[in-house]
This record gives structure tokens, sequence and C-alpha cells, in this order.
């Protein structure tokens, strides 16, 4: 039944607003109209002038334009100077080029010539495709007449492809000059008084962000709205919420607001059904108060099950390095705060931890941090520079160096990473597991020998070689501390341990059985019983089945390994992993059908936890991963 019904909806259309109303009241929908924004001449008209003056002289190939109310706009601004006839003849001047029905229009009103007209769905990727094909750029002059604010994606691609480009600007968006309506709809949203919101422009999202008052309510906001359901109109609004990362669930086409509202009555009860649903069950935080004691997980959660290799009703996922800069709710917190400062002050690295597995829908957390925090406590200067990584600006270059390393009393030099263990399991229901984790022996003393990044580790192995009481007594250090460090995290509130071996597949067979493996047996023969372990390495195909020997409940596998004959050949063992980082920057289709590759090569064996081969990369698009943990949770066995 096509019907709004029992809905509110939230309309942040200014121009259109009062049919925008009627059109949702005749469907039965409670309206609540917030205009968002006002359109704004630009008072200095020199720009559109010049422009004109350029184009009369025949000095633009192409003119390109994006909007109907810009070249409307434009017309105004020219025609009060110039006859109508003699504007229409300046343009014929050049090739004359049409995002989409809205333009066309005016133009044809107003009687200029147009030379291309862009096919649906109208956005700026379709104007460059047919330019690109009819060679319309390489050497060309090239005027774009903008709607509001400059579209820099496409601007930048018409140059790279050889164009001169004249952006061309006759009005600008504000914000309306009354905001109040709009500061109510943010507050109705965090209130949960919102059912649907329909976003008619793209400009509309950032100008409802504006109203936000602060870091904490922006969190909140975007929480609030994955319990809304979303409409967008037309694909280039839908790209621009998709950069907010907000999520349309539905886009009308054609950019109608008559087919938007249609679409949010035929489908929006059910989604928003769907939606609160899916919250609900990722729900992570409760109230501090209601807790006499941090909770615990649940030994049922479905990571547990698989980490004790016991039947599940569905496959649970976390992702290496899910709270990072891909998300939004991440830049958020870290807005004005270096790295080392995020991962030391404990408010903040819980909230990185709890945004993450709300955002995601994940069956375990991880506590935000790093696997280097523990080189400080051993009197190692560590730092971590913008586009370079971390770096330890005395590293280890002698055995006196070894020597002087200090002992690790994590509760008094970790201290902040501790807090924010308990901060999260104070925060977060009990059904979810915590992961506490280190890095392992080798690959700390490797950045404390190498002091960055190392292609060789010509140090790092000349010193195990050469030096190989001192390499051993390193180690013994490092592990000393290590399981004081994790045992601690432990006591905090984990109850599961990873350690990243992230650099030890630089190692042969022979050179992981004389210097690693002693260390590594030690460390998982000290480490509480009753706590499941995770043993991870990258590049370790050739050490796969001594790293089960070292120890281990689960092992960790990259995306360089057959998951089906890698779990055969290491026998009675959980396995975790192993989807490559970069199929996260497909399509969703493909990432769906290289997750199910995985998926069906495990079956329903017990003890499967599906996750990435290696941490989820910066740029990775946020609704890829969104729809791989969603499809992960729905995939069942045949």
């Amino acid at each position: 039944m096509t019907t709004l019904s029992n809905l509110t909806v939230l309309s942040l259309e200014s121009r259109m607003a009062a049919p925008m109303q009627k059109l949702i009241e005749k469907l039965g929908g409670r309206a609540m109209v917030a205009p968002s924004l006002k359109e704004v001449p630009l008072a200095d008209n020199a720009e559109a002038l010049d422009f004109f003056a350029q184009l009369e002289a025949g000095k633009f190939d192409l003119v390109v334009l994006m909007t109907g109310v810009g070249l409307r706009t434009l017309l105004k601004v020219l025609e009060e100077k110039f006859p109508k006839e003699r504007v229409a003849q300046a343009f014929g001047r050049a090739k004359v080029v049409v995002r989409g029905p809205k333009p066309t229009a005016v133009c044809k009103m107003n009687g200029i010539p147009i030379a291309v007209t862009v096919p649906p769905p109208n956005t700026w990727q379709e104007i460059l495709q047919i330019l690109t094909q009819e060679h319309l750029l390489q050497g060309k002059r090239v005027a774009v007449l903008e709607y509001g604010i400059s579209n820099l994606p496409f601007l930048d691609e018409l140059k790279s492809r050889g164009a001169e480009v004249c952006p061309v600007r006759v009005y600008a968006w504000a914000l309306p000059d009354d905001t109040a309506p709009l500061r109510q709809a943010v507050d109705a949203i965090l209130a949960g008084q919102v059912d649907v919101m329909l976003v008619t422009s793209a400009v509309q999202i950032d100008h409802l962000l504006k109203m936000v008052g602060g870091v904490r309510e922006e969190l909140a906001l975007r929480r609030a709205l994955q319990r809304v359901a979303v409409f967008s109109i037309g694909p280039t609004t839908s790209a621009h919420l998709r950069e907010r990362q907000i999520f349309p669930d539905a886009e009308a086409f054609p950019n109608k607001l008559e087919n938007l509202v249609e679409l949010a009555a035929q489908s929006g009860a059910k989604i928003v059904e769907g939606k609160r649903r899916l919250t609900e069950e990722n729900w992570v935080r409760i109230a501090v108060s209601e807790q006499k004691k941090i909770p615990v997980a649940d030994s049922d959660a479905p990571m547990l099950r698989a980490c004790r290799r016991e039947k599940n009703d569905r496959i649970p996922i976390w992702l290496m390095r899910q709270a990072g800069r891909y998300m939004q709710e991440y830049q958020l917190v870290r807005q004005g705060v270096d790295f080392l400062t995020l991962c030391k002050t404990p408010d903040l690295a819980a909230q990185a931890t709890l945004d993450a597995i709300e955002r995601l829908g994940v069956d375990a957390a991880i506590i935000f941090s790093d696997i280097l925090m523990i080189v400080e406590p051993m009197g190692l200067p560590l730092e971590f520079r913008e586009s370079v990584g971390p770096l330890i600006s005395a590293p280890i270059r002698s055995v006196e160096d070894i020597q002087s390393l200090r002992p690790v009393q994590p509760e008094e030099s970790m201290g902040f990473v501790l807090e924010a263990i308990r901060k999260v399991r104070r925060e977060m229901h009990s059904r979810i597991p915590l992961i506490g984790f280190a890095g392992a022996p080798f690959t700390i003393a490797a950045y404390m020998i190498e002091g960055k990044g190392s292609r060789n580790y010509i140090p790092t192995k000349t010193l195990m070689h050469e030096e190989t009481k001192a390499w051993h007594e390193l180690m013994e250090k490092i592990t000393t501390a290590t399981v004081s460090y994790l045992k601690a995290q432990v006591v905090a509130g984990c109850q599961i341990l990873q350690l990243f071996d992230s650099w030890v597949g630089c190692l042969s067979p022979d050179d992981y059985r004389d210097f690693v493996l002693p260390h590594m047996r030690r460390l998982f023969s000290e480490l509480p019983k009753n706590i499941p372990s995770v043993h991870f390495g990258t590049g370790t195909a050739t050490l796969l089945s001594l790293q089960k020997a070292a120890g281990g409940d689960v092992i960790g596998l990259d995306w360089r390994q057959d998951i089906a004959k890698t779990w055969e050949g290491l026998g009675d063992v959980a396995i975790q992993g192993n989807l490559d980082p970069v199929i996260l920057f497909s399509r969703p289709e493909v990432i769906r059908a290289e997750a199910k590759k995985i998926l069906d090569a495990v079956g329903s064996k017990p003890g499967f936890i599906f996750n990435l081969g290696h941490g989820i990369l910066p740029e990775t698009p946020v609704d890829h991963v969104l729809d791989l943990v969603e499809y992960v949770h729905r995939w069942r066995p045949g």
C-alpha cells in the first residue's frame, strides 16, 4: 500500500517547501518542514559580465550548464545590460552542454542552441564521459556554470583531460534567515521523532550538519540517522550524501518531488522497520548508571563460540583497523588531535572503539590503540608523523641499548589503555566481546631496531645473527613486558587477546624456529588459559605450522593463503581471515562474490571468524564495509 501513514517525514526543501508539505500530507504523513538554504545571487556580477565578454568574443569552446537555476540567474544578470537576442547569439559561439532537463528547458525558452545533451542520470560523470568520447576536451577552453558550490572533482577531471577550465559562479547557497526550524529538525532526529528524511539538494545535508553543537552532538546525530529512512532525489544528491557518509536508502529518478514522495510512501515504512531492528541489534552503548559492575561478554557470543570451535548460528565478523580514517565518526573524534594523543586519551580511545562497532554492527570490538604503545615505557622515544607513520628517533644499535631497556609496569606506564578498556566495557552491551592486543615480540623488536618501516630488515637480521645472545635478551625483555601488558588488559575487561606479528613474514622458517618460536611459546603459555588468543601475522605462508606450534586458539591468515587448504593443513585450530582489504574498493557485488568464495570454502565448519587479511585501508568506502558485514551475517551454508 502506498502511504506515509504513521510516519513523520522531514523535508529539508526551501523554495518548494509548501508543495512538498502538501505532497507528504496527501499521502498520510506527518510533515516536518525545515527550510535548509536560500539562494543568494552574488552581489558582484563582474565574473558573470567577464564570462559574457569572453563568450561573445568566441574565447570558449564549450559552455557546460549544470543547473537551471544558475542559468536563469545568469540570464537575468546579462539581460539587464544586453538585449536577449544578443545573449542567445553569444551562446551560439560555443558548444553548449546541458546536464539535465532543467537547464535544457531554460535554454529552449531563451533560444539558446544546445550542442550536447547529457544522458540520464545527468551527473558530472556522464558529462565527463560524453565529452571524452567526443574528443571535446583536449586543448579546449571550457566554461562551467556552477550551482552554488564548486564541484572540485569534476573541475579536476576536466583539467586532467587537457581542458582549460573557467568556473563561473552567479549565485551561492547560504543558511536560511530563520535557522530555528533546521535546529528543531536536528533535535527531532536526536529524539527519535523522525522516521523519514527527504533530501532534494546536496547542500541541504551540509546545512543540517552545521546546526549541530560540536563533535559529540554530530556523532549522536549520525547514530540517530541510522534509524531514519533517507530518500534522495537523483544521483548527484545521493553521491554527495555518500561523501558525507550518510547513505540514502533509495533514490528517486526522474528528479521530481512527486517521485521522491511517492518512493518514500512505497517503501518508507518497511525501510524504517528494518533499520530500527538492525540498529537495536547493533546498539552497544548502555548507561553507566545501569551497571553495578563491569559486564563481561556473554559466553554464547558468536565470536567467543568461534574461538572455541563451537557451532554458530551465523559466521561472526570483525575487521582489523575497523576504527580508522575511512570513517567519518573517527575523523570527528580525531579533530585537532594527533594520533599518539588519541591513543593516550581514554575518553577518545573509548569513543573510537564504540563508534566503530555501533556503526558497522560487527561481532567484536577491539580497543583503539597501537602495537607500539609498549615502546615508550621500555625507554625508547616514539612519535607518529602524518604520512610517514611511527618513528623511533633513538633505535637500538648496541648490546648496551638492549641492556638499558626498562621493565614495564602496565598500570603505571600504560594506564591510559587500561582505562580506555574499562570505559568501553562499562558502556558496552555484554553480548559484544572486547579484544585486547599487543605487538608480537619479533615485530616490536624489529621496530625498536629499525626505528621505522623497513623493506629488508638489515639491522634487525644482522643483530639477530651476529649478536645472538643479545637478540634473545631483547626478545625476553619484550616478551615479559608483553605478557604483563596483556594480562593487565584482561583484568581491565578484555575477553579475547590478539598478537599482531606484522613483520614476521620477512623471516625464513629456520630463523623463525631459532629466533622467535621459543619466545612465542613462552608468551602464549603465560597468558590466562580461559581467555581465547588470536595469533596473526602477514606474509606467513611458510611459517603457519610454526605459528600454530607457538600457540594461539585462532590463527589469523592474510589474503595470500587459500583458506580451505590452509585450515586443513593446520588441523585443530580456529581460523580468522582473510579477504584482501583492497577488494573493499570494488563494487558491492564484487565484494560479495569474493566474500562468498571464502564463506563457501569454510562452509559450516566450526571455528571460523570472518576478517580481512590485514587492516582496512584509509580510503575505503564505508558503505562497502557495511555491505560486507551485512552479507556475512546473512550468509548461510548450502
